[in-house]
């Protein structure tokens, strides 16, 4: 009669395990970052954590894109190696887990054509008023009174709605016989 011994679960051994004495080392120790090469089982030298990580997604969507869903195809992956261990990010990216956080933000458009301010960055607003406050205020751009806003592009549509910005309504109509007054002109005094 055989026995069959006890199951025990066995413990995870492998590059993102917790626990260090489990955990795989398959990078070199002396080097503070580096790309393992799964495929190749190749170590390429990287000079910062940016770099890996930029690396690592580049061969990985390759990779990606070259899978044509053959069993026989070799799985080929990119992993960020630190110190020789896998890296992991400290916390999650998960929205809601503390690390990032989803947000609405707003950013100016011009009405006529769609385009956005141009800025080292894309500029983030905390609502639609904020963000037309901007491109006004840091962007030249004008707010017509109807609300829409028209960037500086120097064409035919751009600047008649331009145009349509200075124009002022105006209640009152002068009376016919009523002659214009210059500019810088003092009334007459009918006293005097």
């Amino acid at each position: 009669m055989t026995t069959t011994p006890a199951l025990v679960p066995a413990a995870r051994r492998g590059l993102f395990t917790a626990a260090p004495d489990r955990q795989l080392r398959p990078g070199t120790p002396e080097r503070p970052w580096e790309l393992w090469l799964t495929g190749p089982d190749t170590l390429l030298p990287m000079v910062d954590l940016a770099t890996a990580l930029m690396a690592a997604a580049e061969h990985n969507a390759l990779a990606a894109d070259l899978d044509d869903g053959s069993p026989l195809q070799p799985a080929g992956h990119a992993l960020v190696l630190t110190h020789g261990y896998a890296w992991r990010r400290e916390g999650t990216a998960r929205p809601g887990a503390g690390v990032a956080v989803p947000s609405l933000c707003w950013t100016a458009a011009c009405s006529v054509c769609g385009e956005a301010p141009q800025d080292e960055f894309v500029p983030h607003h905390t609502g639609p008023d904020a963000a037309a406050a901007d491109a006004v205020e840091n962007h030249g751009w004008h707010q017509l009174p109807d609300g829409w806003l028209v960037c500086g592009c120097d064409n035919t549509a751009h600047s008649e709605a331009r145009a349509r910005a200075t124009v002022q309504d105006n209640d009152h109509e002068p009376h016919p016989d009523q002659l214009a007054l210059a500019v810088g002109a003092r009334p007459i005094d009918p006293d005097s």
